[in-house]
């Protein structure tokens, strides 16, 4: 409980840092002239997202006095259930707020992916802390989304990822051995794979449980918790918990329906992120309990991987390391990871 007050409190930081089916706030709240805003998220109605999202909406509405009308869309109802679908069409304003990982935003925004190096980050509560630090650097990056018409209005630590397979345990790198496993549609993503000795195939999350039941690919990587809500673990029963990347969940609007609303309102979309991240958070935790008693209780088998047996994990990612570093400037570099490790104190 403790470290969910704290991450919570970490949260509120964050998100101000970044300046149902059909469901949101009441619809008294909002009067005949109001603004309709559409926000689709690409999981379940039951996951963290959507309670984050409707918690945004609600606010959102309170906060605007109704100027606004927020309906929230789950398992990306408005996108054919595709997150690339989604991503274009926030960013062309037919959809005007999604939620999405860092993974997926990052292949629009490749800076970012520094994030998800592997092994660089402890748990979820370091994710956070660095997230509320207020990184100068982090913030430019952030920023850089403006590119891509997209403004971010909060950001929240995800669970680790872990792997998923329907053929061996993973153990150590050799069990990954020309094993092939679904991963983002992200080119950080699949070097990642190759560099451990697996045949990385990227696909849409929607894909991941029927590819593995016609032997497309043998498992996925992915958090407990998404794993559980897209089903895999009913076809992929070996599941390694390694804790080897972080990630984070972001809600984005579409930056010119942002730059159109007027300053007070703006804030309102802003100061409502922090409510976000924090319902986010709190349900990512419930949820993992959820998630892992239903599997457990399906015959899915769990290898925790000891932090000894993690560096030879690390010594087959090393020419991967070495080519990450190259495409920052040293400056940038040493920004980032010293803030990193200021957050693991």
């Amino acid at each position: 409980m403790k470290k969910i007050l704290v991450l919570s409190l970490c949260l509120l930081l964050c998100a101000g840092v970044f300046g149902a089916f059909a469901g949101g706030g009441s619809e008294g709240a909002a009067s005949a002239q109001a603004k309709k805003i559409s926000l689709n998220q690409t999981s379940s109605a039951e996951h963290p997202w959507q309670k984050a999202s409707v918690a945004w909406a609600e606010q959102v509405e309170k906060g605007t006095q109704g100027r606004y009308s927020v309906q929230v869309y789950p398992n990306a109802t408005l996108a054919q259930g595709n997150y690339q679908v989604m991503m274009e069409m926030v960013q062309a304003g037919t959809i005007q707020v999604g939620v999405e990982s860092l993974t997926v935003l990052a292949a629009y925004n490749q800076d970012v992916s520094i994030l998800n190096e592997p092994f660089l980050f402890q748990n979820v509560e370091h994710t956070a802390k660095f997230l509320a630090s207020d990184v100068p650097v982090w913030k430019k990056w952030m920023g850089q989304f403006a590119k891509n018409n997209l403004v971010i209005l909060a950001g929240a630590p995800r669970p680790m990822r872990q792997l998923n397979n329907n053929v061996r345990m993973i153990k150590s790198p050799a069990d990954m051995d020309g094993m092939k496993f679904r991963v983002p549609a992200n080119q950080f993503y699949v070097s990642i794979f190759e560099a451990l000795g697996a045949k990385p195939v990227p696909m849409p999350s929607s894909e991941i449980y029927s590819s593995i039941q016609l032997g497309t690919v043998n498992g996925e990587d992915n958090s407990v918790q998404t794993q559980y809500d897209f089903k895999t673990h009913e076809v992929a029963k070996f599941f390694t918990v390694i804790n080897y990347i972080a990630d984070a969940s972001f809600l984005f609007m579409n930056k010119d329906f942002f730059d159109a609303a007027t300053a007070e309102d703006q804030k309102v979309f802003t100061e409502a992120g922090k409510t976000f991240a924090a319902t986010n958070v709190r349900e990512d935790t419930a949820y993992y309990n959820v998630a892992m008693d239903a599997m457990k209780k399906t015959g899915v088998q769990f290898y925790e991987v000891p932090d000894a047996d993690k560096k030879a994990f690390k010594d087959k990612l090393a020419g991967f390391y070495k080519d990450l570093q190259a495409k920052y400037s040293p400056e940038d570099w040493k920004a980032f990871h010293d803030a990193v490790a200021a957050a693991a104190k």
